[in-house]
């Protein structure tokens, strides 16, 4: 079907290969902890200087952060754990990258290349706000994870929960780019 293939491209945006090795990875991984498995395979075939983790509450996590679930597991496979920045300002994905841009500049890290890492139904969003956010000449790309439930880009129409999240995500963009910012 040519509408569920257009809406797949759009959603599920592709990682690029702008840069390899970036400057920052923006990571949001919500409570799918199987989705550190292929932040640690980056980190260890590519590289990365700097990661983010948001120290929001999470309701599906009882309250605990990104920050505080994934990190533990990030050290373990490798990542070392000054290179792991806390965001503890904002409690929205949009307030949360707006932050992930601010404070590595705030602490002297330059940011010249960064990656932006969540759901794969995700994609789209991280790198419309990523390229809302980025300071100027930054060059932005967005990595799509598949987190246990396997939502892709060529099954979602499949399931009730796909097209429930494909078309939460085309609402959220809808509005986002209908916003005033």
């Amino acid at each position: 079907m040519i509408t569920y293939q257009a809406l797949s491209d759009f959603i599920f945006a592709d990682r690029r290969h702008l840069f390899s090795c970036p400057d920052l990875v923006i990571y949001h991984p919500g409570h799918y902890t199987e989705c550190n498995n292929a932040i640690i395979k980056l980190y260890q075939e590519e590289g990365f200087a700097k990661i983010t983790l948001s120290a929001a509450p999470n309701r599906f996590m009882d309250g605990q952060s990104e920050y505080d679930v994934h990190k533990p597991i990030l050290i373990e496979g490798g990542i070392p754990e000054h290179d792991i920045i806390r965001i503890s300002e904002g409690t929205t994905i949009e307030e949360i990258i707006k932050h992930s841009f601010r404070i590595p500049q705030q602490q002297g890290f330059p940011i010249h290349k960064v990656l932006l890492v969540g759901k794969a139904f995700f994609a789209r969003r991280l790198l419309l706000l990523g390229e809302r956010y980025a300071p100027q000449g930054t060059v932005v790309d967005v990595l799509g994870l598949v987190d246990h439930r396997g939502i892709t880009k060529d099954n979602w129409m499949n399931s009730p929960q796909g097209k429930q999240r494909v078309i939460g995500e085309l609402e959220k963009i809808a509005n986002m780019l209908g916003s005033s910012h």
